[in-house]
């Protein structure tokens, strides 16, 4: 039998986001991991009322994140320059996974020339951490990645893992998920989820009132 589970990465604009919203959006779709990123404390609460595992460190500095699990789970910080992310052992039952949550620099932030190199060192040591931790077992890699297809440092990750949500059928998942403001439309997909090990079933794009992010959510299989 396969095992399958729904997760769901999102930008929650520096504590901007409706917590009542993202409490409903997760009562309806219940996604078993939730990682997000730029994390306040009204959406901490949501999430540490919901999910009985959970890493959350909410923050009004743009670098508030966390993971929220209803599989038991071992947290661990994962050590990138400029701006940590979070990492979980995902207890599964037969089989264990590794989520990661993380976000990137925006590559444009001025002086673009140092965030540029900032980015570039972030991807690097994801790559080592993951060829340390993960091994040859399935690995999941989601969040804020400050960069669409057409951009560098995505087709790096393209280069390293499956991007799910467009392995997903039938198209939903690949939709854009950033716009200027909350509530404008969505120009750019820059929030993905990446893997190895696993494949993507279902994907959707879903916008999160009070945020410029849409979460992203993606049935994901074990192989």
């Amino acid at each position: 039998m396969s095992i399958m589970f729904r997760l769901m990465t999102a930008n929650l604009l520096n504590g901007g986001a409706d917590a009542g919203h993202l409490a409903e959006m997760i009562d309806r779709h219940r996604p078993e991991v939730v990682v997000t990123q730029e994390l306040g404390p009204n959406a901490a609460e949501v999430l540490a009322a919901r999910y009985s595992h959970h890493d959350l460190r909410p923050s009004l500095d743009h670098r508030g994140l966390g993971i929220a699990s209803r599989f038991p789970s071992e947290f661990h910080t994962l050590d990138l320059p400029w701006r940590v992310g979070a990492w979980a052992r995902v207890d599964l039952g037969s089989q264990v996974v590794v989520v990661a949550t993380l976000h990137l620099i925006n590559a444009v932030d001025f002086p673009w020339w140092s965030s540029v190199r900032k980015r570039s060192d972030q991807l690097s040591e994801l790559f080592a951490w993951a060829g340390a931790t993960a091994g040859a077992g399935p690995l999941i890699v989601a969040g804020d990645m400050n960069a669409s297809p057409r951009w560098p440092a995505y087709r790096r990750l393209a280069e390293h893992w499956e991007d799910l949500a467009e392995q997903a059928p039938g198209g939903p998942g690949t939709a854009p998920t950033w716009g200027w403001r909350p509530g404008w439309p969505r120009l750019l997909r820059i929030d993905h989820v990446f893997g190895s090990g696993v494949r993507g079933v279902w994907a959707t794009v879903e916008p999160v009132r009070g945020s410029d992010h849409a979460a992203v959510l993606v049935d994901i299989e074990l192989i």
